[in-house]
């Protein structure tokens, strides 16, 4: 979707642009950290009492549920499941 005109865009990639390397790659990390928090107050909203790690798994399929079969979301899932019970265990 392209709601926005060229002026635009170009004046966006001009400031983007005139930061440093390291600067954007920050504004890229904080837009996929705010990314992050979106969907899990999203999903916190539908489930209010889910716990940290069906809130990840949750986020997972959001993210993933089409590029996994649900065969590889299933075996994905159930790894993190064996290695959480061995932090537990610990």
């Amino acid at each position: 979707m392209l709601d926005t005109s060229a002026v635009i865009n170009e004046k966006q990639s001009e400031i983007i642009f005139s930061k440093s390397p390291a600067e954007r790659f920050l504004i890229g990390t904080q837009t996929i950290d705010f990314g992050r928090i979106v969907q899990e107050s999203s999903i916190k909203n539908k489930i209010p009492l889910i716990g940290d790690f069906d809130l990840k798994v949750a986020v997972f399929k959001r993210n993933y549920e089409d590029i996994f079969t649900q065969e590889e979301i299933e075996k994905i899932i159930a790894s993190w499941e064996i290695y959480n019970e061995q932090l537990i265990s610990e």
